[in-house]
């Protein structure tokens, strides 16, 4: 009997991984593998049932919510790329539609282009990074509300 729950548990496990990822078939799976041992252990089909219904229960209403918030990034947690987007950075090299260059937070150097046709920051302007297109952000004008400031240390 043992061997039902093992290969239960595990049938379940993978079916969460390979189709669902809801994280319902792989924590009700969860709970067959301690079924697996009490028949091991030669408990009673009863034990075996009830052992695997209260695990079941307890691995969605306990685990899956733990499982299911390490899935999901925040929002505001960006990496990479992403994390640039909104930052405020200083104009080193006059930016217009065909080039330039700004300072971001560290002391990092990037190409740089305007956000619309015309648009054209002088050296020393205060620009908020729009979007990243490969190795060239595009900036923009800093919103009239929002005060931050940048300096030689956090830029």
């Amino acid at each position: 009997m043992w061997l039902f729950w093992f290969l239960l548990g595990i049938s379940l496990v993978a079916v969460e991984v390979l189709v669902a990822f809801t994280l319902y078939a792989g924590t009700v799976g969860l709970a067959a593998f301690p079924a697996a041992i009490a028949a091991a252990l030669g408990a009673p089909v009863e034990l075996q049932v009830a052992i695997f219904a209260v695990g079941a229960a307890l691995s969605v209403l306990l685990v899956r919510p733990v499982a299911k918030a390490h899935l999901v990034t925040p929002p505001s947690i960006r990496t990479n790329t992403d994390a640039l987007i909104g930052v405020f950075a200083t104009v080193t090299q006059v930016v217009d539609d065909d080039s330039g260059e700004v300072k971001v937070r560290g002391g990092e150097v990037w190409s740089a282009r305007s956000g619309g046709p015309g648009e054209s920051y002088p050296k020393g302007t205060e620009v908020s990074i729009k979007q990243v297109k490969g190795v060239t952000v595009v900036v923009g004008p800093v919103a009239a509300e929002t005060t931050q400031t940048v300096t030689e240390d956090t830029a």
